[in-house]
């Protein structure tokens, strides 16, 4: 009898530990964020973000859009979690940031713009050199880069990553900073690469990451969170779910 009452305690003890919310997740609607491939859901803010929720044993909503769309989503208060996403002082103020990974920036420079006496600094000054970025985001941009470019009229905003690159192809921009992830997939992995000159910036890196919620997520699930980032990266899932959208040299930037 008491071998019984101690089996329904432990089996009570674990129902109770079951995760009964539903995490709503907010990530871009582009590829290789998120995408469906033979009605099959990709990409590898979707993989990522999904991955995060199943190991907190819990289920999701998920609301791909834009970049622009989600932080404004984020900031009312509308998605638990939003991601992959850069730090943003006004996210700050409504969600925790938690860094996933940091890669450095590079810069591409149409093969016509490119001048090999240039440096990264004189692409910025250039009144030739439209850049093309994410509306709400500006990926790897200081704050007086953004600014030179704006008051220049030589900053072109758009929806989406692979609209960067449509820029970028037709002419309409002549560069943008990028990360590996975007970088190969609309460029390299397509063979377009060979009209772009592609430029490391050593100096400069940027954290990428997931922005939670601090009024729908509590601080105890935010650290179980923090913990299920850091263990993807010690175990090399991460870096699994981003395999089939970099190449196999930019895989470090993804583990420990």
């Amino acid at each position: 009898m008491i071998l019984l009452n101690v089996l329904f305690a432990m089996m009570f003890a674990h129902a109770n530990d079951l995760c009964e919310r539903r995490f709503v997740l907010a990530f871009m609607d582009n590829e290789p964020s998120y995408f469906v491939e033979n009605g099959v859901k990709k990409g590898h803010s979707y993989v990522l973000l999904t991955d995060v929720v199943k190991q907190l044993e819990c289920r999701e909503t998920e609301i791909p859009g834009s970049y622009a769309a989600n932080k404004e989503k984020l900031i009312k208060n509308r998605v638990d979690i939003m991601g992959l996403a850069i730090r943003d002082a006004e996210m700050d103020k409504v969600a925790e940031f938690i860094p996933a990974y940091r890669v450095p920036r590079m810069l591409i420079v149409d093969k016509k713009s490119y001048n090999p006496a240039y440096k990264i600094e004189d692409y910025l000054k250039s009144s030739k050199a439209v850049f093309s970025t994410l509306i709400g985001a500006g990926f790897f941009m200081s704050e007086p880069e953004r600014e030179i470019l704006f008051k220049q009229k030589r900053l072109f905003e758009v929806p989406g990553p692979g609209d960067i690159f449509a820029n970028l192809i037709k002419g309409r921009a002549q560069a943008t900073f990028s990360t590996p992830l975007f970088t190969h997939y609309y460029l390299s992995r397509k063979g377009q690469d060979q009209s772009f000159v592609i430029l490391p910036d050593p100096n400069q890196a940027q954290d990428l990451g997931i922005y939670v919620s601090k009024a729908r997520v509590t601080e105890k699930d935010r650290n179980k969170i923090k913990d299920i980032i850091k263990r993807m990266k010690s175990d090399g899932s991460m870096a699994r779910s981003a395999r089939d959208y970099v190449r196999a040299e930019d895989l470090k930037y993804y583990r420990d």
